[in-house]
């Protein structure tokens, strides 16, 4: 554990095995006194999420860590560290989002989130009143696609012209911001 203030080494646990180095993450000869060089893992969970984008690039393309994962408190930040292809959590603001989801949208809760959560990948049953449509009625450009098609238990990848039919189970990839507009759909308000 590499912290500035030495305070901090008294809050881990009696059972801690690791080494405290009280440093500047940001400084090379001190991430190398901490043994980033074999390192398997970086945590980079500053205060300053600046300091944890710096930090988790460093580890991952200077010292080749195979797992880097840093901590962003402020959502306008979640954007720089995707542009950078780090993985980083914005705790925060994740758990917020889902919670508002599952509230709005219960019956399409998540099953995996890409980006910092702009698109998702949902799973639903088709409602009998569906049956007969093609599977490009539910698509909206840049705003849902559908990505599989679940049918007496197996699976496809559906071209446009696919008929739907009661009881399928279709995956979409849907931008957060469309939810609403999926739900509908499914929920029996259709477009005219």
């Amino acid at each position: 554990m590499v912290d500035l203030d030495r305070v901090s080494q008294r809050r881990l646990p009696g059972a801690f095995g690791g080494t405290f180095i009280e440093g500047d993450g940001l400084s090379r000869p001190i991430l190398e006194t901490a043994g980033i060089h074999r390192a398997e893992a970086v945590v980079a969970v500053s205060s300053s999420d600046s300091t944890n984008i710096v930090v988790a690039r460093v580890a991952r393309d200077i010292y080749r860590v195979p797992h880097v994962v840093g901590r962003i408190d402020e959502p306008a930040r979640v954007p720089i560290g995707a542009e950078l292809g780090l993985t980083m959590i914005a705790l925060v603001r994740t758990t917020v989002d889902r919670v508002h989801r599952m509230l709005r949208h219960p019956s399409l809760e998540a099953e995996r989130t890409f980006g910092n959560g702009e698109s998702l990948l949902v799973r639903s049953p088709i409602p009998g009143y569906l049956a007969g449509r093609h599977v490009a009625e539910l698509e909206v450009p840049g705003e849902i696609q559908v990505v599989e098609l679940t049918r007496a238990g197996h699976s496809t990848i559906p071209a446009k012209s696919s008929t739907l039919q009661g009881g399928d189970v279709v995956s979409f990839v849907v931008a957060t911001g469309s939810l609403g507009r999926l739900r509908s759909f499914l929920g029996g308000r259709w477009p005219q």
